[in-house]
C-alpha cells in the first residue's frame, strides 16, 4: 500500500467509524506523538498505526506503539483509557503476537491487495471489538463509588450515583459470551506457543476471571502469578485489585480491605505512592471503609486523595471531580450535609464549564447534589434538580438506560419526601416495570425497585400490600444474593418495619432479633447498619411495652453512634429522639424532656432553627412539658 492508498484508506475508515458513533482525528499532533488516527468513543480511545511494509512485523513496532499508548493515556487521561491498534500487511510471528498481549494493543493483519472497503469493515469491527472487550473488564484504572449502604426503617434506596457507570456501554449476554470465547481461544493458543506460566497467558486468565467475575478463578490466577512472577509484578497487582473489587461486591469487606491495603503498598513500590494507580487503589480502599462503617477513616482518605489530585491535575479533570463526588457522599453519611452540598456544587460548576450540561459526569454530580439537598430539607430544589437530571438522561441516554432508570427512582423518592406519595408510587411502579423489562426480574436493581415500591406503599398506608411485596423481595434476595448479603439484610429490616407498622409486633421483634444477630456476624458490632438494626429492635420492644429492654437497646445504639458516627450525624440525632420518646412513654417524662432538649440543640446545630426535623422535636418537647405540667 503506497502513501496515496493509505490516505484513501484512512479517509474511508474515518467515515465508517463516524457512522458507528466514533470520533476520528487523522494524524493528530501531541508534541512528538503523531498516530495515524485517534479514534474515540464513550471515553475510550484507540490509537491506530499502519505499517504496510510487506515484511515481518518488527518488535520495535510493537514497543513503539505501546509507548505511544502509555504517553497518550497519561497526556489525555481518558475516562476508560487508551488502546493501540497496529495495522500491517506483514507476517506476524506467533511469539511476537503473544508478546503483544502483554500490552494494551492489538495487531490486525491486512492482506496485501485486500479491497479497501473490506479492510475498512474489518478494522471498524476490530475497534468495536476492542471497545466491547474493554468495557467487559473492570481494570485497576476504574474507580469504585459509594451507593447508599444504610439499612433504615424507611430505606427507599435513593443512591449516590457512580460516576463510572455513566460511561458503561450496554453489554449483552451474547457479546459477553463472544468475548469469553475469544479469550479462551487466545489462552489456548498462547499456552501452546509460550507455555502455561508465561506472563501473557496468566494475564489473559486474569482477564477471563474479570469477565466471568469468578472468585475461584481469580484466586487460582493470583496464586500462579505470585509463584511464577513474584509479588512485585504489575500483573499480580492487577489481579489482586480485581479480586478485591469482586469480594467487595459480595460483601466480603474485611478481605477486600486487606487486599487493597496490600495492593497499595505494592503499587507504591512499583509506581510511587502518589501515582494515579495508587490513588485509585486508595479510593477503592476508602469505598470499602464506607461499606464497613469506618466512615470517618474513609472521609479522611478521600480528602487526602482529593488534595493530591488537585496538586497534579486541572480543576475540571475527571479524577478531581470523582474525588469531590466520593468525599461529598461520605460526608453525607457523616451528617456533614452542608459541607457535602458545597463540595458537590463546586464539582458540578466545574463539570458544567469543562464538560457541558449533558455530560454523564455532570448529570451524576447533579443527581448527587439533589440527594444531598433532599437530606438537608431543601425538597423543592432537590425535586427541580432531580427532574432536570431525569429529563437530560432521557434525552441523552434514552428512557431504558440504567442511569435513566436510577434517575426515575431517585425522583420518586424525592416526591415521597415531599409528601406526594401518589406521584411517588406511580413513578416507582413505572421504574420497576422498566427494570423488569430491561434488566430482568433477578437483577439487583430490579429487586431494589421492588423494595422501594414496597416502602412507598408503607408511606401511603397500604401496609398489607407492602408486606406482601417485601416478603417477595426478601425471598428473591436470599435466592439471588444469599442470606448474608447486605441488601438481603436491608430487606429483612424493611420487612420487620412493615410488620411493626401493621401492628404485628411479635413477628417484627422475631425478625429484628434475627437481623441484628446477622448484622453483628456479617458487618460487625460497630457498623452503622448494625446500629440501625439494634435501634429498630429497641423500637419494636417499645411498641410491645417492654420499656426496660427498649431503653437498654436504644441507649446502646445512641452510645455506639456517638462513638462511631459522632454527635452531628443524623442517625445519632435520631437515636437521641428515639431514646427520649421511649423514656417518656415509660412514664419518665423528666428524662424524656431532657433528652429531647439535647436532640433539639443538635437539630439546630446540624439542620438549622427552622428545619422540619428541628420543628418536630421542638413541638414534641413542648407537648411533653405541657403533659408534665398538667399532671402536677
Amino acid at each position: 500500500m503506497n502513501r496515496a492508498e493509505e490516505e484513501e484508506f484512512f479517509q474511508v475508515l474515518s467515515a465508517a467509524l463516524s457512522e458507528r458513533g466514533w470520533e476520528v482525528a487523522l494524524r493528530p499532533r501531541f508534541g512528538d506523538l503523531e498516530p495515524d488516527a485517534l479514534v474515540t468513543r464513550q471515553g475510550f480511545i484507540v490509537a491506530v498505526e499502519a505499517k504496510m511494509y510487506g515484511r515481518s512485523v518488527q518488535s520495535a513496532w510493537v514497543l513503539d506503539l505501546a509507548e505511544q499508548v502509555r504517553r497518550l493515556d497519561k497526556l489525555l487521561s481518558p475516562i476508560k483509557g487508551v488502546y493501540g491498534l497496529l495495522l500491517t500487511n506483514a507476517e506476524i510471528p506467533d511469539r511476537l503476537a503473544a508478546a503483544a498481549a502483554r500490552y494494551p494493543l492489538a495487531i490486525h493483519y491486512c492482506p496485501s491487495g485486500q479491497n479497501i472497503q473490506e479492510m475498512t469493515q474489518e478494522v471498524a469491527d476490530k475497534c468495536d471489538g476492542l471497545s466491547r472487550r474493554h468495557y467487559a473488564m473492570r481494570s485497576i484504572e476504574e474507580t469504585e463509588f459509594i451507593g447508599d449502604s444504610a439499612i433504615s426503617a424507611n430505606n427507599s434506596g435513593i443512591a449516590a450515583s457512580a460516576i463510572s457507570t455513566a460511561y458503561t456501554l450496554d453489554f449483552s449476554a451474547e457479546e459477553r459470551g463472544a468475548t469469553r470465547d475469544e479469550l479462551e481461544q487466545r489462552i489456548a493458543h498462547l499456552t501452546d506457543v509460550l507455555g502455561e506460566w508465561h506472563p501473557s497467558v496468566l494475564s489473559l486468565r486474569s482477564e477471563l476471571a474479570q469477565l466471568l467475575q469468578s472468585e475461584q478463578l481469580y484466586r487460582t490466577v493470583l496464586d500462579d502469578q505470585q509463584r511464577h512472577l513474584g509479588d512485585l509484578s504489575p500483573d499480580v497487582l492487577e489481579t489482586k485489585t480485581g479480586l478485591a473489587s469482586l469480594l467487595s461486591q459480595k460483601g466480603h469487606y474485611a478481605e477486600a480491605r486487606q487486599l487493597y491495603s496490600d495492593a497499595s503498598e505494592q503499587c507504591s513500590t512499583i509506581y510511587g505512592a502518589r501515582s494515579s494507580k495508587n490513588l485509585v487503589i486508595l479510593n477503592n480502599l476508602a469505598s470499602v471503609y464506607v461499606s464497613m462503617g469506618q466512615t470517618r477513616e474513609a472521609a479522611d482518605l478521600y480528602l487526602d486523595i482529593l488534595a493530591q489530585r488537585k496538586r497534579s491535575l486541572s480543576v475540571g479533570h475527571p479524577d478531581v471531580l470523582t474525588s469531590q463526588n466520593n468525599l461529598a457522599n461520605t460526608l453525607r453519611e457523616l451528617g456533614e450535609t452542608s459541607r457535602a452540598i458545597s463540595l458537590l456544587s463546586e464539582a458540578l460548576d466545574s463539570s458544567f464549564r469543562f464538560n457541558g450540561r449533558d455530560h454523564p459526569l455532570t448529570l451524576t454530580l447533579q443527581n448527587n447534589l439533589a440527594s444531598a439537598l433532599l437530606e438537608a430539607g431543601d425538597v423543592e430544589r432537590a425535586i427541580t434538580l432531580s427532574e432536570a437530571t431525569l429529563n437530560a438522561r432521557m434525552r441523552v441516554l434514552g428512557p431504558d438506560h440504567p442511569e435513566t432508570l436510577s434517575a426515575r427512582n431517585n425522583l420518586a423518592y424525592a416526591y415521597a419526601e415531599a409528601g406526594d406519595v401518589e406521584r411517588a408510587i406511580t413513578l416507582s411502579e413505572a421504574t420497576l416495570s422498566a427494570r423488569m423489562r430491561v434488566l430482568g426480574p433477578d437483577h439487583p436493581e430490579t429487586l431494589s425497585s421492588r423494595n422501594n415500591l414496597a416502602n412507598a406503599y408503607v408511606s401511603a398506608g397500604d401496609v398489607g400490600r407492602a408486606i406482601s411485596l417485601h416478603e417477595e423481595v426478601l425471598a428473591e434476595r436470599i435466592r439471588v444474593l444469599g442470606p448474608r448479603n447486605p441488601q438481603t439484610l436491608s430487606s429483612r429490616n424493611n420487612l420487620g418495619h412493615a410488620y411493626l407498622m401493621s401492628g404485628n409486633v411479635d413477628r417484627s421483634i422475631s425478625l429484628f432479633v434475627e437481623t441484628l444477630e446477622l448484622c453483628r456476624e456479617v458487618l460487625g458490632e460497630d457498623h452503622p447498619d448494625t446500629f440501625t438494626a439494634q435501634g429498630n429492635l429497641g423500637l419494636a420492644w417499645q411498641a410491645h411495652e417492654e420499656f426496660d429492654r427498649a431503653i437498654s437497646l436504644l441507649r446502646e445504639t445512641l452510645a455506639g453512634r456517638l462513638r462511631v458516627l459522632g454527635p452531628d450525624n443524623p442517625e445519632t440525632i435520631q437515636s437521641e429522639i428515639d431514646l427520649a420518646l421511649a423514656h417518656a412513654q415509660s412514664g419518665n417524662l423528666e428524662q424524656g424532656i431532657s433528652l429531647l432538649r439535647n436532640a433539639e440543640e443538635s437539630c439546630v446545630r446540624v439542620f438549622g432553627h427552622d428545619h422540619t426535623q428541628t420543628q418536630w422535636v421542638r413541638a414534641a418537647r413542648e407537648r411533653l412539658v405541657e403533659g408534665m405540667e398538667g399532671s402536677s
